[in-house]
């Protein structure tokens, strides 16, 4: 079993799009889960500000959870969303590539 992905495609003239396409996913999947992480550091572990005295006597603690790390994850995670269509959009490409030349082997 394969574990790379579109393990199923096969071409004889765009191997190198290939091998960008299949990078690409591989940047995509990174991507997401830098983000997912660093979200969940900025939550876990995200600064907390000092307690603020209301008018009622009761005390409130804000919590400041690191909006840099939310903004890095963000991005991240969009730019893995991105270059999941990007990757998608290729291996389509290469596929009807292959389906049109009459390479198939399925």
């Amino acid at each position: 079993m394969k574990f790379y992905p579109f393990s199923n495609i096969q071409t004889n003239h765009l191997g190198l799009l290939l091998f960008a396409a299949r990078l690409i996913a591989i940047c995509g999947c990174l991507a997401i889960v830098v983000s997912l992480l660093s979200a969940g550091y900025g939550f876990f572990f995200g600064k907390t500000t000092e307690p603020t005295q209301l008018e009622s006597g009761l005390m409130i603690l804000g919590a400041d959870h690191s909006p840099g790390l939310y903004a890095f994850a963000g991005v991240t995670f969009s730019f893995g969303i991105v270059a999941f269509v990007v990757s998608g959009i290729l291996a389509a490409l290469i596929s009807m590539e292959n389906k049109l030349t009459g390479n198939s082997n399925h």
